[in-house]
């Protein structure tokens, strides 16, 4: 084994290491984004008040008030899961609804075109970094 495929191997470990990575990042983040669109899909938006905001931001109950496409103020209750952080008594959020049930069917808004930026990266950096672990391979 010469000096140059010794200094290459842990490179090359190295390169598949981050590859691998950023390649489960790119279809964790991506696929995050893809559902919360298909969730958000078909549904209106309009700001809501908070009205009511009890436990943590992964357990306890939020209560908002929002008027629909219509002009009807509708107060809904969700569980806290999901809830951006401001989403405290007298803040306002915006939210996605159901037009046939907007008090049962009430969601945070996610903007998922905020993501797209993130996933490219992991995505050219798992490429990158896959090109690397290919030219620092062992040869014979």
């Amino acid at each position: 084994m010469s000096a140059t495929s010794r200094l290459r191997r842990p490179v090359h470990i190295a390169c598949l290491v981050v590859a691998c990575v950023m390649g489960l990042l790119t279809v964790v983040w991506g696929g995050g984004a893809v559902a919360a669109w298909a969730g958000q899909k078909g549904k209106a938006r309009a700001t809501a008040r908070v009205l009511e905001s009890v436990g943590t931001r992964s357990s306890g109950h939020l209560v908002v008030e929002f008027t629909v496409r219509d002009g009807h103020t509708v107060k809904a209750e969700d569980n806290r899961r999901g809830w951006p952080r401001k989403a405290v008594r007298g803040a306002t959020v915006e939210v996605v609804y159901a037009t046939e049930d907007p008090a049962g069917d009430v969601a945070p808004f996610q903007d998922v075109g905020g993501s797209l930026p993130v996933v490219a990266f992991f995505a050219v950096a798992a490429v990158l970094s896959g090109l690397a672990a290919h030219r620092t391979r062992a040869r014979a």
